[in-house]
């Protein structure tokens, strides 16, 4: 019996027990974990990939590379076949991805909560990251199923993101809290290196793991030691100047988001302006999650502020490559993780 048949492009996705309920409900609900660990990853020939199919062992067919996904070793990871060469075809496929994935998951961007702040944190547990392998380690004594469910989750974020773009997120937290999902510190005091917390809680709502995912890792992207000179205090600082962040470089991100943004007051709805409520909050976190609608949703048409913030990110060619890969990815992980809660 065929378990699956992951092709999401241009082939029909088989999914046993599957349930057909994208009209009833628009998001997809999945324990937002990747199914397998990364190191389990292998890859397989077109030949093996049809035996797998019609195998009877349902399990082994979770531990591999499908005939449109692309093996990356250096990761131990799989990501869907890219069919674009430069930034124009790029964001077409990507915009035909998004609709594939819609019509079988639902929204990517729906989100049932949204975290608040960093109150009421209690950290469990510290982990250094090792790239290579994606491999998580402490000098604590962790127990073996506390240590596999954290790799879990660290491995979740880490499909999604290349390796060489997030080589800087190098400390890993799981904490415990009522009302934060995940968050992004620097823990060099100098913005080059960076911590990844993640609650232990794990986010049921697979459209809004994403979007969390994203979202602080849009705040990497533009806090980062390449966009603010944190050797100078506001007294000091000739360019824009943020209280809860510091002194951005004039070519930073962020100083083009918020000139262009929030340096003057506009009139209209709020739905008019931003992605969802939480952007409202302040120029990072509108940046963070507007960054994660660019990725995840359709380019748009510019109707408005809100689509003109999501078309400021089509500016920069490695946004667009950066989008084109997470999207690569989030197809390849999302399979995954809608078959561990089928499993």
């Amino acid at each position: 019996m065929k378990f699956f048949r992951f092709l999401l492009i241009s082939i029909t996705i088989f999914l046993v027990g599957c349930k057909e309920s994208v009209e009833e409900n628009p998001v997809v609900t999945a324990y937002a974990e990747p199914i397998i660990e990364a190191s389990s990853t292998i890859k397989v020939s077109e030949a093996e990939n049809l035996a797998a199919e019609t195998s009877s062992d349902e399990v082994e067919l979770l531990n591999v590379c499908y005939s449109n996904e692309i093996y990356i070793e250096k990761e131990n990871s799989c990501a869907l076949k890219k069919e674009c060469n430069d930034s124009s075809s790029c964001i077409e496929w990507g915009n035909e991805v998004i609709t594939k994935l819609e019509a079988d998951y639902g929204s990517l961007v729906y989100e049932e909560s949204v975290a608040t702040g960093h109150e009421g944190i209690t950290l469990l547990a510290s982990y250094d990251v090792e790239h290579e392998g994606d491999s998580i380690y402490s000098k604590q004594e962790i127990p073996d199923d506390m240590l596999e469910y954290h790799s879990y989750l660290w491995n979740s974020f880490s499909w999604l993101i290349p390796e060489q773009s997030r080589e800087e997120i190098n400390r890993f937290e799981v904490f415990e809290s009522g009302d934060t999902l995940a968050y992004v510190s620097l823990h060099d005091g100098h913005g080059r290196y960076w911590t990844l917390g993640m609650n232990n809680e794990d986010i049921q709502l697979a459209s809004e793991t994403l979007v969390t995912y994203l979202h602080e890792y849009a705040h990497f992207l533009s806090l980062n030691q390449s966009q603010i000179d944190y050797r100078l205090v506001e007294e000091q600082c000739n360019s824009l100047y943020l209280k809860d962040s510091g002194c951005f470089y004039e070519d930073a991100y962020l100083s083009g988001f918020y000139h262009r943004f929030w340096e003057k007051a506009g009139k209209g709805k709020l739905e008019d302006f931003y992605v969802s409520r939480y952007a409202m909050y302040s120029p990072e976190e509108d940046f963070a999650e507007s960054f994660a609608h660019f990725v995840l949703t359709k380019t748009p048409s510019g109707g408005n502020v809100r689509d003109e913030k999501l078309q400021f990110f089509y500016q920069y060619e490695e946004f667009i490559q950066l989008r084109t890969e997470i999207l690569a990815r989030t197809a390849t992980w999302l399979v995954r993780s809608t078959l561990n809660e089928e499993l």
